[in-house]
């Protein structure tokens, strides 16, 4: 085995018997192999001796061994020299010694050790293949007392000071001492050792990892006070040229407090991306939950996932703590020229914008590389809550507008994006420009326009809502020919087209028809088990509706019809939009009016639900009844959140922006009513039959 650790080809792999011997401390034996005994007998099973002094003789079980006629089990005990036997290395590259080191940490491994150590005493400084010397094994295996008795063998020769801090600060193939493996594996005794053996330890390695910086990471907190109390000068160095303190950040808002009470400037100091502790502290995401749980998580590569178990958010105390510290880290890029205020908008940071943005108004004018401020970096991280903050404070009104380096604003980002929310609140903000150019001439709604692809999208798809609302807003597009803009016909391109549509209205259709068939089964199976039940037939009129005179069973028979209607005709509409023989424009069409039928059809078979109820316990239980329709209409509302609250927010901007006479003109009013009109018929035709009954 050479000084660098590599195990040359000709080094002889370790004598099974060695191996057996130090593995479990039978010095004895171990002694008569190294003064050249031919030792015949081998214990396979070792009861510990009750005398130290005792040797292999005392073991429970012999089982004697011929070697000379055992050579195509192991090799002949080599006989020259013991130095020959002690070259042996196992397949890790360990030596006798790290074999011993690492097996146990009594009497017996303690005596194997010094045994092996008079023999060849350059061991002590022996490298494996992970370049780990026996300090390291000893250390990783918790055996404090082996690690001691060579701590102590290395000091006992003249200049044994130097060799024993040399082998203490010899690193292993990662860059780490034994007192990395003692803070790795949380020993305290093994820290103590080390550092009373040498009370500089944890100033090494000069660049890479420092014991105090993995303690840190790994939340030693115990061991990271102790090496701090015994060497108050130790390095704080971390990986990449981050200290301890862009750890801490990420890990312990109490640890962050220690290490600015040690040490402030490490709030100055860089990584080798030009990151300070603060980027990382602002870097921590912040999560946004709606008000229901997530059943099926969707889970996006390197983003920690957030649900039932969120339980710890990240603390706003940390971003003070930093910037008491250290002010001027505010206005300090990355070497991508990202300020602090730039990651707590990417991060969804709120609280975080708010304290930079309050304590240094001169953070929301930043620019990035890229030219863009917080407002555009969150509208292009889809960070709705920071855009809501910067649209609804004043102060912050100059910057909406501002371009990027490809004249981009963050309308333009948002729209590019397809995030209705975020776009929704520019929107809603007056002083947000519509029409403003990108260095490609296009404005907000020439992007909308743009982005999307050819296909067959629902009226309330975001990018679609974009595009309607920009042109409620009577917005402007590029100076230009319509017709340049378009792509050359292409009669390939356009099958490949229709295919493509053909196909989504196919899909489509299947999982739709599922649900207006279960539909027209229960409005069909409702018209016939009525509530109330039926006149005994040796009565008048016998055979018909008990409840036939009461004015709401008129509104529940026409709602069951309506519903029985409406999903049968979305049924017949489904065929003829599922028919591939059919051109695509007519089963765009049909596949238009399945949909429209078929809210009208759930809207029906609710109402008539709620009236049926209400016709039948209301004589006796009016609270109940009403109650139970009052349920109705919030499980229908958490049922569809998306759909309803993008339709809400969508009136409200156009009445913002267009204003409500100019929505009333407009095609949603035919939309609402074409969604109303079963209530209107139900109720309508509810309070004519009770009159003209």
């Amino acid at each position: 085995m050479d000084n660098n650790g590599a195990t040359p080809q000709s080094t002889p792999p370790m004598h099974p018997e060695l191996l057996m011997a130090a593995c479990h401390g039978w010095h004895g034996q171990l002694t008569s192999l190294l003064n050249g005994e031919d030792h015949q007998a081998v214990p396979i099973e070792h009861r510990r001796p009750s005398n130290l002094a005792a040797d292999a003789s005392q073991a429970a079980v012999f089982v004697e061994i011929d070697i000379r006629r055992s050579n195509m089990m192991s090799p002949p005990l080599p006989t020259t020299t013991t130095s020959l036997l002690l070259q042996g290395v196992t397949s890790d590259g360990d030596s006798a010694l790290h074999v011993v080191a690492a097996a146990g940490d009594d009497d017996r491994h303690l005596r194997s050790a010094m045994v092996i150590y008079s023999k060849t005493r350059h061991l002590l400084e022996a490298r494996n293949k992970r370049r780990s010397t026996p300090l390291h094994v000893a250390v990783r295996a918790g055996n404090v007392d082996m690690l001691a008795l060579l701590i102590r063998l290395a000091g006992e020769e003249e200049g044994g000071e130097d060799r024993r801090r040399a082998l203490l600060r010899m690193e292993n193939g990662v860059g780490e001492t034994a007192l990395h493996e003692a803070v790795r594996g949380d020993d305290m005794r093994a820290v103590a050792v080390l550092m009373t053996a040498d009370p500089c330890l944890a100033r090494v390695p000069d660049a890479g990892v420092s014991p105090l910086y993995l303690a840190v990471a790994l939340r030693r907190y115990t061991i990271v006070r102790d090496l701090h109390a015994r060497d108050n000068q130790l390095s704080y160095a971390g990986p990449a040229g981050q200290n301890a303190l862009h750890a801490a950040v990420l890990q312990s808002k109490e640890m962050t407090e220690l290490l600015l009470e040690w040490n402030k400037q490490l709030t100055k100091e860089q990584d080798e991306h030009g990151n300070m502790p603060l980027h990382f502290a602002l870097s921590l995401e912040g999560e946004a939950h709606g008000m229901l749980p997530q059943y099926a998580v969707p889970v996006k590569k390197g983003k920690a996932i957030a649900t039932l178990l969120n339980i710890t958010k990240p603390t706003l105390e940390l971003t003070r703590q930093l910037l008491e510290a250290d002010a001027y880290s505010a206005f300090q890029p990355d070497r991508k020229g990202s300020f602090p205020i730039h990651i707590a908008a990417s991060a969804g940071r709120l609280l975080a914008v708010i304290v930079l943005v309050t304590k240094f108004p001169g953070c929301a004018g930043l620019h990035d590389s890229d030219g863009r401020t917080f407002v555009h970096v969150a509208a292009k991280k889809k960070r709705y809550s920071i855009v809501a903050y910067a649209c609804q404070t004043p102060a912050l009104s100059t910057i909406l507008n501002k371009q990027d380096n490809e004249g981009n604003t963050a309308l333009h980002l948002a729209v590019e994006v397809g995030d209705w929310w975020i776009f929704a609140r520019l929107f809603a903000n007056k002083q947000v420009d519509l029409n403003l150019p990108n260095n490609n001439k296009q404005t907000p709604l020439e992007l909308a326009v743009n982005t999307i692809p050819t296909g067959l999208y629902l009226i309330l798809n975001s990018r679609i809502l974009i595009q309607e609302t920009l042109i409620a807003a009577n917005a402007t597009r590029g100076v230009f020919r319509r017709d340049a803009n378009m792509q050359e016909y292409s009669p390939q391109s356009d099958a490949e087209n229709e295919e493509k549509g053909s196909a989504i209205v196919s899909n489509s259709t299947q999982f739709l028809s599922v649900g207006l068939v279960l539909i027209t089964t229960m409005a069909f199976g409702a018209n016939f088990a009525l509530p109330g039940g039926y006149i005994a037939d040796d009565h008048t009129h016998g055979g018909t509706p008990t409840l036939a005179r009461v004015k709401q069973f008129q509104g529940f028979m026409m709602a069951n019809t309506l519903a029985f209607f409406c999903s049968s005709l979305a049924v017949l509409s489904l065929v003829f939009a599922g028919t591939p023989t059919v051109e695509l424009p007519m089963r765009y069409m049909h596949y238009n009016i399945s949909i429209w039928l078929s809210l009208n059809a759930v809207g029906s078979l609710g109402l008539a639900f709620a009236i049926a109820v209400y016709i039948l316990i209301t004589p006796v239980a009016a609270k109940t009844s009403i109650a139970v329709i009052v349920v109705i209409l919030p499980i229908g509302i958490l049922y569809s959140p998306s759909v309803i609250e993008k339709f809400t927010v969508l009136l409200l901007v156009l009445c913002i922006r267009p204003g409500i006479l100019p929505l009333l003109r407009s095609s949603i009013s035919k939309v609402m009513f074409l969604m109303c009109w079963p209530f209107i018929v139900i109720f309508g035709w509810q309070e004519l039959s009770s009159r003209y009954q």
